[in-house]
């Protein structure tokens, strides 16, 4: 019983303590940089800890005195010691306490930072590695460029639980296979960089949604990868805008958001996606974009609806340009969706389905990436007819025993009346792919994996048919931080890789002298900080 007292009482002077720290707020408020900032909140802690040690020793005598007086001669030693023994197993601050000391901190002052990035080295039999198809065999052992985003984030102002914070994001490519890859070379010359958010964020401001966030400026709301794939099953490009996010409601949460998104629309006389015409004019374009979340269907499964339109806002001079057929009529093109979680053998699934029409449509059918975005890196070509496309995505991951693990992405998908970037406009598509991961799990930090990758599409033009397909195999030694494939970061991967071309009609694919497969090693590391 006194020895509870004594952790209640110590357990009382930390809180005291810390809340005087605290209050302290008010006068590190001031206008000090962060170098004094923390250097004041180091010297707080060692008062901190000179007091507690202090207390600790003035009721370690004081107990020792009451037990040596309360008890008989030949039990006071033991008793002693056993309340000296156990008074010294409590830590000075538990860890309770400084994980709390340390958000403390964070927030005081305002400053976050936090970034991403992939790397490695890979060559091959004969040359240099070529990627294919990644978006259809699967990203493991098949990319071989380095992406990067790192983002700052500080708070400008609060007040209570009122906040706004300024948010800026960098993020870039690499190539990867030469020394001197700077920006100036842009991405042909291996190197690209750019700033792909700069936005206001504020969170508390809606008196009629307080815990919803309120963005403004170069953002987007958030994208929804399809990890093994390497492409976004839903995605707006990040443009300037508005947008508030995790409204809640009495049933859900909604995010609204209406983003600029303006495109080069092409000359009719330039070839698809021809770099050496220069020949466009930029239209206004702007999607807004509405997602209806965390909808209960039972105990432990989710429903998301979603639903984005892109609409063109042109001039009379482009309409007419268009209208002469001088340059591609830009269609505006509509996306709705739907979004089953749930979780599944100590994992979680989520299954998606999309419909779509004209540009967005048309972007189901990409073999590599198949991002459903309203441009083709912001610039815009070919006849949009009103086609539809649509197409069921699942992933997630599942353990098959205590040592396997294993990730899947499936895909299928169908669309009718859409433009192809190889086979032109009017094309209808079917396409399959999947993929699939299992791992064997040595311990928390070492896996051996297997990716097996397979896809088959046609593309089909009035009675002219084009095949593709191909498969992949990975096999990969993994060090990890823990056993989750697609959850768990850093991540160093030595690995080897087989790419098989069996048909490549659509876009022609070959390897290194002619080859229709590829044989690859390579090393890479991912790293989420």
């Amino acid at each position: 019983m006194k020895v509870n007292n004594i952790i209640s009482k110590k357990t009382c002077i930390a809180v005291a303590l810390l809340s005087c720290y605290g209050a302290s707020g008010g006068v590190m408020a001031q206008p000090l940089t962060l170098e004094q900032r923390m250097a004041a909140l180091e010297a707080q802690l060692r008062v901190t800890q000179q007091k507690l040690q202090a207390y600790e020793e003035k009721e370690h005598a004081q107990q020792r005195n009451v037990a040596s007086s309360a008890v008989p001669a030949a039990q006071s030693g033991t008793t002693v010691q056993a309340t000296a023994a156990q008074a010294k197993t409590e830590p000075e601050l538990s860890a309770g306490t400084l994980k709390k000391i340390s958000q403390y901190v964070q927030d005081d002052t305002g400053f976050k930072y936090s970034g991403y990035f992939r790397s490695g080295w890979a060559t091959t039999t004969n040359g240099g590695p070529k990627s294919w198809a990644v978006g259809s065999l699967g990203r493991f052992g098949n990319e071989y460029d380095g992406w990067y985003n790192l983002s700052l984030k500080k708070r400008a102002w609060r007040d209570g639980d009122k906040s706004i914070w300024a948010n800026v994001q960098f993020e870039g490519d690499l190539g990867l296979t030469q020394s001197n890859e700077s920006f100036e070379k842009g991405m042909s010359g291996g190197g690209m960089g750019k700033l792909s958010k700069l936005y206001v964020e504020g969170n508390g401001l809606l008196p009629f949604a307080p815990e919803a966030s309120v963005w403004v400026g170069k953002h987007t709301l958030p994208q929804y990868e399809i990890q093994l794939l390497d492409w976004k099953s839903n995605r707006t490009l990040s443009g300037a805008g508005v947008g508030i996010e995790n409204w809640k409601l009495p049933v859900g949460a909604l995010s609204m958001a209406i983003t600029r998104n303006d495109i080069d629309n092409y000359s009719t006389v330039c070839a698809a996606g021809s770099s050496s015409c220069s020949d466009t004019t930029q239209v206004n374009v702007n999607i807004a974009e509405v997602r209806y979340k965390n909808l209960p269907v039972s105990e432990n499964t989710t429903l998301e609806l979603g639903a984005k339109y892109a609409f063109a806002n042109q001039t009379d001079e482009q309409k007419k340009a268009q209208a002469d057929n001088d340059y591609y009529q830009v269609k505006s093109s509509w996306l709705g969706q739907a979004i089953l979680r749930n979780p599944i053998l100590k994992g979680s699934n989520e299954l998606t389905l999309q419909v779509a029409n004209n540009s967005l449509a048309s972007q189901f059918m990409n073999i590599s990436s198949a991002n459903p975005d309203f441009d083709y890196n912001s610039s815009y070509y070919g006849i949009h007819s009103g086609g539809i496309g649509w197409r069921l995505v699942d992933q997630g991951e599942f353990y098959l025993g205590e040592k396997i693990i294993m990730a899947h992405a499936l895909v299928y998908g169908r669309g009718h009346d859409l433009y192809s970037t190889y086979s032109g406009a009017h094309t209808d598509f079917t396409t399959a792919r999947a993929v699939i991961r299992p791992s064997w799990i040595w311990n928390q930090n070492m896996q051996t994996a297997l990716e097996l990758g397979y896809f088959t599409q046609k593309n089909r033009v009035n009675n002219s048919t084009s095949d593709e397909s191909g498969y992949k195999v990975t096999l990969a030694q993994v060090y990890k931080v823990d056993t989750s494939i697609l959850n768990s970061r850093p991540e160093l991967r030595l690995y080897s890789t087989y790419l098989k071309a069996l048909e490549h009609e659509i876009d022609s694919q070959t390897f290194n002298d002619g080859k229709d497969y590829q044989i690859s090693f390579g090393v890479q590391a991912e790293v989420v900080f």
